[in-house]
């Protein structure tokens, strides 16, 4: 039998036993004021179509220039929102949360367009301040099969998250690590807005299809988002050639039944969620993937344990949906324009 490869067996131990109801939670929310929600109308003037967020520059009546910030390229394509839509000079009413930290900013919920056409620009925002119609907030279903598709591949094949990762809504923290996240400023300290892919275990809360690869003695997870690739190693005696901390850190996984178990240590990434909480590097990382008997579903839970920052280990389940003709899309992530820099007068 396969053994686990781990630093702490302590660790381990409790996360196999301990369970918890959760709460969820989404990408960048602590830069918006969903209590403060805008409407402007007005002309398109500039568009930045990039990952991860695109850009809507809206010049209103009064003058006002505003930065109207969507989610990604790739979660608008599956919506089926076109980047033609959005020309230079088209008439627009946009309506969503304002920023907390940039005058005339907000997050573009939803968008109407002088034809009648009616858009949802961020579905998860749109949903919880109830802009949109339930119908609106899922992408189009797809049609037909891929080669290779079919349910009964159980896990190795491409799921999209439907359920995400779920939380408690107040995390056990230590008190060292809640004054680290109360000094969490999301403008300055999230490495998002500087395409710095994340870490484990942030990278595993994604909206975005992921891909389990049969590679015998590993077992390979791609991620659309931030174009990532984890490695599992599946044998006694496997794993990367040195076990120094990364990022993603070192991966190890077996079967339980159907059920794919995945033990992460050597983690060396500085925050547990998007929201700024901390962790250290003796943090480890405990995943459970089973798929339902028609392969139609895959169960997810992931067990986070990290005593300078937990006083108790944290549990999140989700799950993910086989949906036939899904694709790993590139992601691309492209970091902001930086401003224009004032040029002196002529003397």
């Amino acid at each position: 039998m396969l053994q686990w490869f781990v630093v702490n067996r302590a660790h381990l131990a409790a996360a196999l036993l301990v369970a918890a109801p959760t709460a969820a939670i989404a990408h960048h929310s602590g830069l918006y004021d969903e209590q403060n929600v805008v409407a402007i109308v007005g002309t398109i003037t500039a568009v930045r179509w990039v990952n991860p967020h695109v850009h809507i520059a809206v010049a209103d009546g009064d003058g006002k220039s505003w930065d109207v910030e969507a989610t990604s390229i790739n979660a608008l394509e599956r919506w089926g929102v076109k980047r033609e839509w959005f020309t230079v000079g088209n008439s627009v009413a946009i309506k969503g949360p304002a920023s907390k930290f940039e005058p005339n900013a907000l997050a573009g919920a939803i968008v109407d367009f002088a034809d009648g056409r009616h858009v949802v620009l961020w579905p998860s925002i749109a949903g919880r301040l109830e802009l949109a119609a339930s119908s609106d907030l899922l992408p189009p279903p797809q049609v037909g099969a891929a080669p290779n598709s079919s349910p009964s591949r159980g896990i190795f094949k491409i799921w999209t998250p439907r359920g995400l990762l779920t939380r408690l809504a107040s995390l056990p923290l230590t008190e060292r690590a809640r004054a680290a996240k109360d000094a969490y400023l999301p403008m300055r300290d999230d490495p998002a807005l500087r395409c710095i892919p994340a870490g484990m275990p942030v990278m595993l809360d994604t909206p975005y299809p992921v891909e389990f690869v049969d590679e015998g003695q590993r077992i390979v997870m791609r991620l659309e988002e931030w174009d990532a690739v984890r490695t599992i190693y599946m044998t006694a005696g496997g794993g990367p050639p040195a076990r120094e901390h990364s990022p993603n850190g070192s991966s190890f996984g077996r079967w339980e039944g159907n059920t794919l178990a995945v033990f992460t240590t050597y983690i060396d990434y500085p925050y547990s969620d998007d929201r700024g909480t901390p962790q250290s590097k003796d943090v480890t990382v405990l995943e459970r993937y089973t798929p339902s008997a028609d392969g139609a579903r895959l169960e997810t839970v992931v067990t986070v344990t990290d005593p300078a920052t937990y006083t108790e280990p944290l549990v999140r389940r989700g799950w993910m949906a086989f949906e036939p003709d899904q694709e790993i899309k590139p992601y691309h992530c492209t970091l902001p324009e930086p401003a224009p820099r004032a040029t002196p007068a002529d003397p």
